[in-house]
C-alpha cells in the first residue's frame, strides 16, 4: 500500500524522488476513515489522506465523496492566506496537499497559551473570504480545525464538511456561514487574551440559542449528507447491485 502511494505521489509530481522512510502513518482511522499519513523530505511536506485500503463499498462511496469533496473545496479556497495552496488526487480515493505546521488550537490552549485580539480578527478575515468564494467549513466550531501555525497565522485545515452555500435556501444560507463565523467566535471567547467584543458576543449566545433547536446539531448538512451515504452504502451492499457494479468497476 505504501509502494503504491508512493507511485501514485510519483506520478503527480514527476522528477522527484518519493521515499518510504520519509512516510508515517498520523491517525489509523476507523473502517470508515481515511489512512492519515505525513510525508516529510527536504522538498516536500505533505498530508495524505487514503481510502484505497478500505473495503470496496467504502472505496466506492464515502471515500470517493470524501476525497472529490475536499479536493473542491481545497482547490476553491487554496488562493486565500490560511488555506493550505498545493492539493491535488493521487487516485480516486486518495487526496494529497501541503502540511500546514502549527498546533491546533485545543492544543495550543492546553499549554496554558492565549490567542491575540489580532489573531482572532484574522480568523475571521480568512472565513469571510471562504464565504465570499462561495464556500462554507461547517466544523469550524471543532477547536481542531484551526490551527495556529509556525508564524502565528490562523490556519483552517479538515474540508471533508465543506459545500457551496450558494445552492441553499437563504435562511440555510445565513445558518451555514453563521455556524462558520460563531467558530471564530467561540475560539476568541475560550482562549482570547481579551473579552469577546460585546457585540460578538451577543451574536454568539443568538447563535447557540439557536442552534439548541437545530435537529442536525454540530454540523447539519454534514450529518444528512452522511445519512444519505449511509443509505447508499446500504443500497449498494445488496448483491445484486454488488454483481452489476463488478462488472463495471
Amino acid at each position: 500500500m505504501i509502494q503504491a502511494i508512493l507511485r501514485a505521489l510519483s506520478a503527480h509530481i514527476p522528477g522527484h524522488t518519493f521515499s518510504a522512510g520519509s512516510l508515517s502513518v498520523l491517525h489509523e482511522g476507523r473502517f470508515a476513515n481515511a489512512i492519515v499519513y505525513l510525508y516529510q523530505d527536504e522538498h516536500y511536506q505533505l498530508i495524505i489522506k487514503d481510502f484505497s485500503s478500505r473495503h470496496w463499498l467504502i472505496r466506492k462511496t464515502i471515500g470517493r465523496l470524501s476525497v472529490r469533496q475536499e479536493f473542491n473545496a481545497i482547490t476553491a479556497l487554496q488562493h486565500i492566506p490560511g488555506i493550505t495552496p498545493l492539493c491535488f488526487r493521487p487516485g480516486e480515493c486518495t487526496i494529497a496537499y501541503s502540511h500546514i505546521a502549527g498546533q491546533t488550537l485545543k492544543d495550543f490552549a492546553a499549554e496554558g497559551n492565549r490567542l491575540s485580539p489580532a489573531f482572532c480578527i484574522e480568523l475571521e478575515k480568512i472565513i469571510h473570504r471562504m464565504h465570499e468564494a462561495g464556500r462554507v467549513h461547517l466544523d469550524l466550531r471543532n477547536m481542531g480545525n484551526i490551527l495556529i501555525d509556525e508564524q502565528g497565522k490562523p490556519a483552517i485545515i479538515d474540508f471533508q464538511s465543506s459545500l457551496r452555500w450558494q445552492r441553499f435556501p437563504l435562511w440555510l444560507q445565513k445558518f451555514m456561514r453563521y455556524a462558520d463565523i460563531t467558530g471564530a467566535y467561540k475560539a476568541w471567547e475560550r482562549y482570547g487574551t481579551t473579552p469577546l467584543p460585546a457585540h460578538k458576543k451577543q451574536f454568539l449566545t443568538r447563535y447557540n440559542a439557536t442552534r439548541k433547536w437545530w435537529v442536525f446539531r454540530g454540523y447539519p448538512v454534514h450529518r444528512m449528507q452522511v445519512r444519505v451515504q449511509a443509505f447508499a452504502a446500504h443500497v449498494m451492499s445488496l448483491n445484486i447491485v454488488q454483481n452489476i457494479l463488478e462488472k463495471f468497476w
